[in-house]
């Protein structure tokens, strides 16, 4: 049997997190080439040039792709869209894979997609199906579930909703989620470790804060990220430990207010722009709190039991544990929440809670897909209507 040739896109470190395990499985197959394409934030240097951590995994870049030109907004950023389907098209005509990957509901893994589909190469989605009403990337998501040939969900209800998409179910595999596969195998860094490497400070009780502007929120990024500083400068029970944004629409202006905020507070926060997936998630296994609107406030923290808070709409439509505490983004409330989160009541409330995320396995299971299944000839889906 010849080996089928499988491109697998990065943007972020993020998704890289997130892919790593079955990037990891797909190059050691003999029955599947990896076609590693590295693109969006690993290639910028103000978001830590992240190109690193996927040399530091022993995984072959098959090409690197530029497409930011690091306007962040509207506009700048549906101009790089266009270009990211152009240089994306050049990359899969030259590498001429037999299935694209994509992971989630970015704007690259959207041009992406939509390169594939143009040059008749079959997409398979990770993550589908899933809601995010306070962000631009919910539309995105939904585009690329009907781009998309296979459909890799990651729960019973995202499932469900990809077939009401008019998805034919037998293109359609709950696997669970890609992150239990990572986490089933990590090996957490003590704090001092973290500490010494990262040069953060845990202190008697720490938060990690990760925010990203998003589009559709309840309110403009920056009054809604003023309004969380605000509760975190008066939140004296915590030393709080700030990553960076991500590259969205509104982002450098996040990120100046961040910047003047920890400079004036060194004693209490310390920040990292990138941790990379294991000194991200073994910092999150040792805090007490999460805060901010990242999708790892909703699916990384529940799932290594730390107590969060989520910020605004950015994630509204996701499946939330009872170890998140929703808030608006107000000061009062905000505060209020963070100071829940960190009680004895709260850790009580939520000690042993399950999460709807599956269990490990997604990896090896979806690498049996990518590497067996036949695609239609020509390439073309037909509307579920459930017959």
């Amino acid at each position: 049997m010849s080996s089928r040739k499988v491109a697998v896109m990065t943007g972020t470190r993020a998704d890289f997190g997130l892919l790593r395990p079955l990037l990891l499985e797909l190059e050691s197959r003999a029955d599947t080439t990896l076609q590693l394409i590295a693109t969006g934030t690993h290639l910028s240097a103000s978001h830590g040039n992240t190109l690193g951590e996927i040399s530091a995994a022993g995984l072959p870049i098959a090409a690197e792709v530029s497409i930011w030109n690091g306007d962040d907004s509207s506009l700048g950023a549906a101009i790089d869209t266009g270009v990211a389907v152009a240089e994306f098209s050049k990359t899969l005509a030259a590498l001429q894979p037999d299935v694209v990957v994509v992971l989630g509901d970015r704007l690259e893994a959207f041009a992406m997609a939509s390169a594939a589909v143009v040059l008749q190469i079959p997409v398979a989605h990770i993550h589908g199906g899933e809601l995010t009403l306070g962000a631009m990337d919910d539309s995105l998501r939904h585009a690329i579930t009907k781009l998309a040939y296979l459909h890799f969900a990651t729960t019973d209800e995202h499932a469900a909703r990809i077939v009401r998409m008019g998805e034919e179910p037998s293109r359609l595999f709950n696997f669970g989620a890609p992150v239990l596969d990572t986490l089933s195998g990590m090996h957490f860094m003590p704090k001092d470790e973290i500490e010494a490497k990262f040069g953060v400070v845990f202190g008697a009780r720490t938060a990690m804060m990760t925010f990203h502007p998003a589009a559709f929120d309840e309110a403009p990024a920056d009054e809604m990220f003023q309004e969380l500083l605000a509760a975190i400068d008066a939140m004296h029970e915590c030393h709080f430990i700030f990553t960076g944004t991500n590259n969205d629409i509104g982002s450098d202006r996040v990120r100046e207010l961040m910047a003047e905020f920890v400079a004036a507070r060194p004693d209490r926060v310390t920040y990292v722009e990138s941790f990379g997936q294991q000194g991200y998630l073994s910092a999150m296994h040792h805090v007490d709190l999460v805060v901010g609107n990242s999708s790892s406030t909703v699916l990384e923290a529940p799932l290594l039991g730390t107590p969060a808070v989520l910020v605004g709409n950015r994630q509204e439509g996701r499946p939330l544990s009872a170890s998140v505490i929703k808030a608006s983004a107000d000061r009062a409330e905000l505060l209020a929440a963070m100071r829940r989160g960190i009680s004895a009541e709260f850790a009580g409330e939520i000690a042993g809670l399950a999460t709807p995320f599956g269990q490990p396995g997604f990896a090896g299971k979806a690498a049996d897909v990518l590497a067996s299944v036949r695609f239609a000839t020509p390439l073309k889906k037909k509307f579920w209507e459930g017959q």
